[in-house]
């Protein structure tokens, strides 16, 4: 995925709330992911913890100690990756999520952050992710 998200786009998606940044980025997460291979159920490891986030609240400091424990499990998901290819894509979704989880202050905050991964989900499948 040779296009990414910079730091200023990422800042208007998360803490901004700007939807059509959101979307727009998204979808070239989503399809970059999927063209690279990577598995729904790899992204969906990753997405289960933030929905569990979501479920609780993130006001709580556990619940932001989960949120910030999800940038080492990323670098583990891509690590324990034997093929070269998907490891990369992987470096990728962590290259852009990991700033983005950097950026989440407050409840709001959060909230962008989780329908901007949402989104990413979504598009990943729509363009063919595989299972």
């Amino acid at each position: 995925m040779a296009n990414k998200p910079s730091g200023g786009d990422l800042r208007s998606i998360v803490v901004e709330g700007d939807s059509k940044k959101l979307v727009g980025w998204a979808e070239t997460i989503g399809k970059g992911l999927a063209s690279g291979g990577l598995t729904t159920s790899q992204i969906r490891n990753v997405f289960g913890i933030i929905r569990q986030i979501e479920m609780q609240g993130y006001g709580d400091l556990t619940q932001q100690r989960k949120l910030l424990l999800l940038k080492p499990k990323l670098a583990y998901a891509r690590g324990r990756e034997s093929n070269w290819e998907k490891r990369q894509v992987l470096q990728d979704l962590e290259d852009v999520l990991s700033p983005a989880i950097d950026l989440v202050e407050n409840e709001q905050h959060f909230r962008n952050f989780f329908d901007f991964f949402e989104a990413i989900l979504a598009y990943h499948r729509a363009a063919g992710g595989k299972e």
